[in-house]
């Protein structure tokens, strides 16, 4: 018996330029090292990080080159998808497999990177390289996981409170679509002004 998996309304934060094109050619694969899961197409399930990945997408755009535009957050639907496809980091069964490839693909292999960036920064291009590696090897479609945001001054005081309330804050689920064939659905869930 083959088991399907189904994700509705998953969230793409970009600009009103980009949404036109995305909804008439669809998504490109985008995306480095430095992204959560490596090369893909990353949604939210919560419509507000898609704003807030809109409105950064539209400030860097604005910062390089001037131009004012407005963010938009696209919707699609990922249905039907071979289970053994998905790539769920949230699955304890699938993080064990991933952590087994891993080592018996690199042992002790230590990755030399750059001196010239953070430990932290180090640690992001580890994982997009790992995961990336492994969805490849594994065919895998899509990546789903739980990360934590990167270390921001601004949301220090409310991490602060909520683990003295043993609330998780600053955690966010990924979806990285590793092949675009499977998106579906796309459309436009409004802009800002």
């Amino acid at each position: 018996m083959i088991y399907k998996e189904t994700y509705r309304d998953l969230c793409h934060g970009t600009d009103i330029e980009s949404a036109e094109k995305i909804k008439e050619d669809g998504f490109e694969l985008r995306g480095d090292d430095t992204s959560w899961c490596g090369k893909g197409v990353y949604f939210y399930d919560i419509k507000n990080k898609a704003w807030w990945a809109a409105a950064r997408h539209c400030d860097n755009i604005r910062n390089e080159t001037g131009k004012k535009i407005k963010p938009t957050v696209l919707f699609a639907d990922v249905v039907d998808i071979n289970k053994s496809r998905v790539f769920d980091l949230r699955v304890y069964k699938d993080l064990c497999s991933f952590e087994s490839y891993i080592n018996d693909v690199f042992g002790e292999y230590v990755f030399e990177l750059d001196d010239n960036i953070s430990a932290e920064e180090k640690q992001i291009v580890m994982r997009a390289i790992m995961i990336d590696f492994y969805s490849k090897k594994n065919n895998k479609q899509l990546v789903v996981g739980c990360f934590r945001q990167r270390s921001q001054p601004i949301y220090n005081h409310a991490i602060e409170f909520a683990n003295r309330l043993e609330l998780v804050f600053g955690v966010e689920i990924i979806y990285c679509v590793k092949d675009t064939s499977i998106i579906s659905n796309i459309r436009q869930g409004g802009v800002k002004e």
